[in-house]
Formats: structure tokens, C-alpha cells, sequence
């Protein structure tokens, strides 16, 4: 088994403490780990460092050595751009396809996986993926489905179709369809049927298959792709690289091939999942480990008078951060940053985030 770590994107909604220089998969959030160690943790259990294959922008090359110092260099694979998951997830195929082919393996299962997710509940993912990647040596494209706990509407769904088997006392579905992003109505019908699972964007496959779907569904991308990989090796490989990818159009692969393959199948799992995408996201993960008599999540030190339901996310040990009569805020302190939110409008700070840019301000993003 072989997996593919998608290490590249920015997180402006984790900002202030996710920057340009340090994205949020960078950094540690709920333990004194940060994202990517996390990820590649538990990945660990399933393969030797030698199989993954970590993807990030190019900027990022030294920040992946130095958190993985156990991941080949070679298995870093940076892309001179940001074009979306499926260019992405493709460079790191090209490098899977070599490296099974110098183990003499022809046909292995590749999973691949975000950077910048939590999962809380390692141990049964580790299992949810020894499963998946048995359906997928079945020529099955396999997508984890998360099971529903509320009516999200920051995450795509999956509805599942008929069952097709069992395995490992899990069972797997046939896809039926991808749902974008639902209005919340929508959502709540959703989970009344008990037939929808969150869209995780985390898939296995084999390695034949998901080429034969490049090759099917993204046709232009994957003779991209080809003329990239004639060109490993080779002096001034990673200048080809760049005028090829400078043509390479932005595509996800949800949109560009899992929405249109007839090969996929859905795992529903509870494997404590979140792709963190706000600080209130941040704030539900610190409150199920720790929390205070007031229901407050903290990082860092805290004193606090009739402050209830509140982030306080400190980014210095030596720091001391007070607050009076706070209620269902949001607190995040930096060295150069302090951001104050209302809990219930955390998804703003994007826009704080584009107010900055337009102002000049990029020192601080």
C-alpha cells in the first residue's frame, strides 16, 4: 500500500495562526503535534515512510524535511502552483508508479490523503483503511464517507446506493451520488434518511484503475501528466515541470473524475474526522480533550472572570491572556496578530484576510 499526502493548500480561515509562510497543516492545533506529523503518524501503522508520497507547494519543501525527517527527500514532491487535487494527486502518482516499479510491484493501492485534517480516533481509521483498500483491489474506487453528526453545510455529501459487501465487519455501498455543499433544509433531510455520509475527500484505488479514469475523465491533464514524467530525471526536469504546469488547468478530483467514475464505492466510517475549516471547528476539538468549568477551550495560559463558551488560543507559553465577561467568543493571540471574533462568525475571517491584501498589509498574512 502506497498513500499520497496532499500537503499544499493555505488555511486563511485558520488565520492568524495559519500564515503564507506556515499554513495550517504546519502547525500545532490540538496537540504538540503539528497536522502533517499527525497524518503521517497514523499512516505509519499502515506502510513504511518509504511508501508516501508527501505533495506541497515549493516553498514548503523545508518545512516538510524538517517535521518528517523520516520521509525520504525524494518522496517530496513539490508543484510550482496550486491547480487543485487532481494535478496534485496525479504528480504524486507518476512518483508511486516509479516506486513500485523499482520494488517490482505492479499494480499497488494507493490511498490519498489530506495534510490539514484531524482524526481523532486513529486506531479505527487505520482499520476503515485496511478495509478500503481490500474493496479497492477489487477495482473499486473507494471514498471514506464520513457518518453525519449534525447538518453541515460547509461539506459536500455522499449518498449511498446498494451494498456491495462486507469487509472486516464494515460494510461498503455503491455510490449513488456526490452532493455539493447542501443548504442547511437540505442537510437535515439528509441525515433523516440515514443514507448520506460527509464527503471526506480521502480515497483508495488502485494504481492502474485511477490512471485509466485520468485517462477517461481528464484526458488533457493526463498527457500533462505523461510529459512530466518523460521528463523526470532529466537536467533541468523541474523547469519542464513548470512550463508544463504553468498549461495545467485547476480541477478537483471530486469534480474531475469521482463524480463521474461508474467505479465508485462509499465506506461510512466513524473515524473522529474534521478537515478543521474554522476556529470553531478548533474549538470542538480542544473542548473533547480539555475544558473548563465555563465550557471554555484554551490553549496556553488563561485567567478568566464570567468568560463561558469561549477559544482562547495562545501562541506563547510566556503570554498570559485575561479576559472579563466573555461569552461565545473566539481569542486567538500571535506574536504580531491578535484576533477577536464572535464565536458565530468566525467564517469571516477570510474576509479580514482580503481586507489585509487589498490594504497592503501582507507582512501580516
Amino acid at each position: 500500500m502506497y498513500a499520497i499526502v496532499l500537503a499544499g493548500g493555505v488555511g486563511t480561515r485558520l488565520w492568524p495562526r495559519s500564515r503564507n509562510s506556515s499554513p495550517k497543516q504546519f502547525i500545532e492545533l490540538v496537540t504538540e503535534k503539528t497536522l502533517l506529523q499527525e497524518t503521517l503518524k497514523r499512516l505509519d501503522y499502515l506502510m513504511p515512510p518509504e511508501n508516501i508520497v508527501v505533495v506541497t507547494g515549493e516553498s514548503y519543501a523545508t518545512l516538510v524535511e524538517e517535521q518528517v525527517p523520516t520521509l525520504p527527500k525524494s518522496n517530496i514532491l513539490l508543484e510550482p502552483s496550486g491547480r487543485g487535487t487532481a494535478p496534485a494527486i496525479g504528480l504524486g502518482l507518476l512518483h508511486v508508479a516509479r516506486l513500485a516499479a523499482e520494488k517490482g510491484e505492479k499494480d499497488p493501492v494507493v490511498g490519498s490523503f489530506h495534510a490539514d485534517h484531524i482524526i481523532t480516533k486513529a486506531t479505527h481509521f487505520c482499520q476503515v483503511v485496511a478495509a478500503a483498500a481490500k474493496v479497492a483491489e477489487q477495482d473499486y474506487i473507494v471514498t471514506l464517507g464520513i457518518t453525519p453528526n449534525s447538518p453541515h453545510i460547509g461539506y459536500g455529501y455522499i449518498e449511498r446506493g446498494e451494498q456491495l459487501e462486507e469487509v472486516d465487519g464494515l460494510p461498503v455501498y455503491r455510490v449513488a451520488r456526490f452532493v455539493e455543499k447542501p443548504p442547511r433544509p437540505t442537510a437535515e433531510q439528509y441525515l433523516e434518511t440515514g443514507r448520506y455520509s460527509w464527503n471526506s475527500g480521502m480515497f483508495m484505488w488502485r494504481l492502474s484503475l485511477i490512471m485509466k479514469e485520468y485517462k477517461a475523465y481528464l484526458p488533457d491533464l493526463y498527457s500533462q501528466l505523461l510529459e512530466i514524467d518523460t521528463a523526470y530525471g532529466r537536467p533541468n526536469s523541474f523547469k519542464t515541470l513548470v512550463e508544463i504546469w504553468n498549461e495545467v488547468r485547476s480541477e478537483t478530483i471530486d469534480v474531475g473524475i469521482a463524480e463521474k467514475s461508474q467505479c465508485m464505492a462509499v465506506l461510512p466510517a466513524d473515524i473522529g474526522w474534521s478537515d478543521v475549516g474554522d476556529w470553531s471547528a478548533v474549538a470542538e476539538l480542544i473542548s473533547a480533550v480539555k475544558s473548563d468549568e465555563a465550557g471554555n477551550a484554551v490553549i496556553g495560559q488563561h485567567v478568566g472572570l464570567g468568560t463561558k463558551n469561549s477559544l482562547i488560543f495562545g501562541s506563547s507559553r510566556e503570554k498570559l491572556i485575561a479576559t472579563i465577561g466573555l461569552e461565545d467568543m473566539i481569542v486567538v493571540d500571535t506574536k504580531d496578530v491578535l484576533l477577536v471574533a464572535r464565536r458565530s462568525q468566525n467564517q469571516e475571517v477570510k474576509k479580514i484576510v482580503e481586507q489585509l491584501k487589498q490594504s497592503g498589509l501582507d507582512k501580516y498574512l
